[in-house]
């Protein structure tokens, strides 16, 4: 198994390699069309519902990005930490609402309103993975 650490980001896209995103909410009606959107799209999905379950995918599975629901509980928590692991990684904040509190911005890389449609979740994941190459996958 590929250990994840700062500087995991490893791999070539052009090779082939297929970007694994972790979704992380815990409204499964919310993640679900957003899940199959994403793999139709080609993309490898984990999901958890939860911190704990969140850190346990992000430190077991080789992760390129991940979509973050912010008014989940805890979810500046599980930021904070994936972003201490991994400072590189990307992360997607989703919210009822588009406003990440100031103290909090360093964690995001774009934040997008629960409404918007699902092609600007796919512009915003193929933003912040835009020059980055792929974890490579676990052994």
């Amino acid at each position: 198994m590929t250990p994840v650490t700062a500087d995991c980001i490893a791999g070539d896209r052009l090779l082939g390699g297929v970007a694994t995103i972790l979704c992380i909410d815990d409204q499964t009606y919310a993640l679900a069309a957003r899940v199959e959107w994403l793999r139709a799209h080609g993309y490898a999905v984990l999901v958890t519902g939860s911190v704990e379950a969140a850190l346990d995918a992000f430190l077991t599975s080789p992760i390129d990005a991940a979509f973050l629901d912010c008014h989940m509980p805890g979810a500046f928590l599980v930021a904070t930490l994936l972003k201490r692991i991994r400072p590189a990684l990307p992360i997607v904040m989703l919210a009822a609402y588009c406003g990440v509190p100031c103290r909090q911005q360093r964690l995001v890389d774009v934040c997008l309103g629960r409404g918007e449609p699902p092609p600007a979740l796919l512009h915003a994941l193929q933003k912040v993975l835009r020059g980055k190459t792929l974890c490579p996958p676990a052994a």
